[in-house]
């Protein structure tokens, strides 16, 4: 399927994944000036038309901010060319792991399917797939650390796609949280105490998992 989709072209594919999305969740909280954060940004995703950061960026405008989180340089150095290639000029793109302090991690990359890479820290021992990845030394760094060299003094919506470790980069935005009115994750809340602590309830379901409110 993934093989299809990599060969239409860009606009084709990301014009019509944004008409079916415009009108859903968390697509559909968005507006032009608005301040978008997404952790993670696989290159499988990307061409295939499915990339968060690249519909949040259309929905945002030349005014708003797409402030993308990446651990993997491989898929850094795609989706920089995406973005010279197809005129982007409102996201930015961060290229370190979203974690809950500055330190240096062992990541897990899956060449073929980054999509499911993940910190080795978070990875689950009875998994049966161990062949799959490669470790790598990435750095990591919490979202407070990073945005406090940043102008931004209100953010829409926090995106996370991390697969395990949400619960420690929502522990390095505590700061942030405040500054934020949805967060999309996977997962129920009793998994974070830290959206609870900052007055977020569950609110939906949406295309990768759930969406809360304040």
């Amino acid at each position: 399927m993934n093989n299809i989709l990599w060969s239409i072209p860009v606009p084709i594919k990301y014009g019509v994944g944004l008409f079916i999305r415009k009108n859903r969740l968390p697509y559909k909280l968005l507006e032009e000036g608005d301040t978008v954060i997404q952790i993670g940004a696989p290159w499988d995703i990307l061409r295939a038309g499915r990339s968060r950061s690249i519909y949040f960026c259309k929905l945002v405008g030349n005014t708003g901010k797409v402030i993308v989180f990446e651990a993997d340089i491989n898929n850094v150095k795609i989706l920089q060319k995406f973005i010279k290639d197809n005129n982007i000029s409102n996201i930015t793109v961060v290229p370190i792991g979203a974690w809950n302090k500055s330190t240096q991690l062992r990541f897990l990359i899956n060449d073929k399917h980054p999509a499911s890479n993940l910190v080795e820290e978070v990875f689950d021992d009875t998994r049966t797939d161990n062949k799959n990845f490669r470790s790598v030394e990435i750095d990591v760094d919490s979202i407070d650390n990073v945005l406090s060299d940043m102008d931004i003094e209100k953010v829409k919506l926090l995106s996370i796609t991390s697969n395990g470790s949400e619960e420690e980069i929502l522990q390095g935005a505590g700061t942030t949280q405040k500054l934020v009115k949805y967060i999309s994750i996977v997962g129920s809340p009793d998994n974070y105490p830290k959206i609870l602590e900052y007055g977020f309830k569950q609110q939906s379901e949406d295309d990768r998992g759930y969406l809360y409110a304040k």
